[in-house]
């Protein structure tokens, strides 16, 4: 036997046995394999070749008498080198634009609706990274006053996003004064990003003088202020409850314990997520490849949502590390762009 032909048999068996511990959640024996293979490996041969996997770290045994289970180094091969890549038909395709397109064109519906189907359509959990007005064009900005050291700050972004803060002021203001104030920078600096808009601010601010550089330095510490506490980013996650009534998490309750603990974690797990948000489409993290406390027996996979050059945010699905790989990633890249050619029909129009 060549070592070309002792590679493919080997391949083979895991990828029979990390795909039957998908379907059944328990250890696989040799026997099994046998029956599968229909070939004349005996399962000695197999228990063998089962061993080295193990001895390599592609495999582990929860018990002495137990079969073989996938560690996430055999997890990260399988994904990487074995398993098959699908995609999925057009009718799906269609199936899924019905399911997550809103009625107007609303980028934040949109990917909040994609990561309901997401979690319907895969039984795990959905996830989508949201944009917020933080890092949108701004199409409106308003000024209400709420008393006389307050002042309400409203601003409307180009995909319909809005936000509201409520921000202390020095100085009091009337309505008018408000009204004057909002109308300045919605003429001069009206489309610009939010950076953008502080950037071009901050740069007037420099260069006016007498009564326009109040005019300036009024307007950006009110947006100063008012962007502090708005996040860059929003993270939805929809279907927690299927993923906590996997065999793995529902027969175990301190991995329960656990795996809530580390959804609890949003900010480190999106931290994490956006990490592997980029153009060159899905990305696959493995047990401890997640780097969130509690999520170590999980797994992810996401794609980024473009509209035209740019990435404007991120779906996926998040379950346990004994997961459908194949079916999964063409799911998730699927409704990637389902998302992407909606909002490149609504950017046409």
């Amino acid at each position: 036997m060549s070592v070309t032909d002792f590679e493919q048999r080997r391949n083979k068996i895991l990828e029979l046995i990390i795909e039957a511990h998908i379907a059944s959640a328990s250890p696989v024996g040799s026997e099994f394999v046998a029956r599968k293979l229909r070939s004349s490996l005996s399962p000695a041969t197999i228990r063998n070749i089962m061993g080295e996997l193990e001895g390599d770290g592609y495999l582990s045994q929860p018990h002495t008498s137990a079969g073989r289970v996938p560690t996430d180094r055999g997890y990260r091969f399988y994904v990487d080198s074995v398993m098959d890549v699908r995609r999925i038909s057009l009718d799906e395709l269609r199936q899924i634009e019905l399911l997550i397109r809103p009625a107007e064109v609303d980028l934040e519906l949109l990917l909040e609706r994609a990561s309901a189907a997401l979690a319907a359509l895969s039984q795990q959990a959905g996830f989508a990274v949201v944009p917020t007005v933080k890092q949108s064009r701004v199409r409106q900005v308003e000024f209400v006053p709420l008393g006389v050291r307050k002042i309400l700050c409203v601003l409307i972004a180009n995909d319909e996003m809005i936000a509201s803060h409520v921000v202390e002021i020095v100085e009091p203001m009337t309505r008018d004064e408000a009204v004057a104030l909002a109308r300045f920078i919605n003429t001069e600096l009206g489309g610009l990003s939010c950076r953008e808009l502080m950037e071009s601010l901050e740069r007037r601010m420099l260069a006016e003088r007498d009564s326009f550089y109040h005019v300036v330095k009024r307007s950006l510490d009110i947006l100063q202020q008012a962007l502090s506490t708005e996040p860059e980013e929003r993270f939805v996650l929809e279907g927690t409850s299927a993923l906590v009534s996997q065999p793995e998490f529902a027969n175990d309750p301190r991995k329960a314990h656990a795996l809530l603990k580390g959804l609890d974690a949003e900010e480190a797990l999106l931290a994490r997520i956006r990490q592997d948000i980029a153009p060159d489409g899905v990305r696959v993290r493995i047990g401890r490849e997640v780097q969130v406390a509690g999520l170590e027996a999980c797994s992810y996979l996401t794609a980024p949502v473009a509209a035209g050059d740019a990435v404007v945010g991120g779906i996926g699905v998040l379950g346990p590390k004994r997961m459908d790989y194949p079916r999964l990633r063409a799911l998730v890249e699927g409704v990637s762009r389902c998302v992407t050619e909606l909002l490149t029909r609504w950017d046409e129009r």
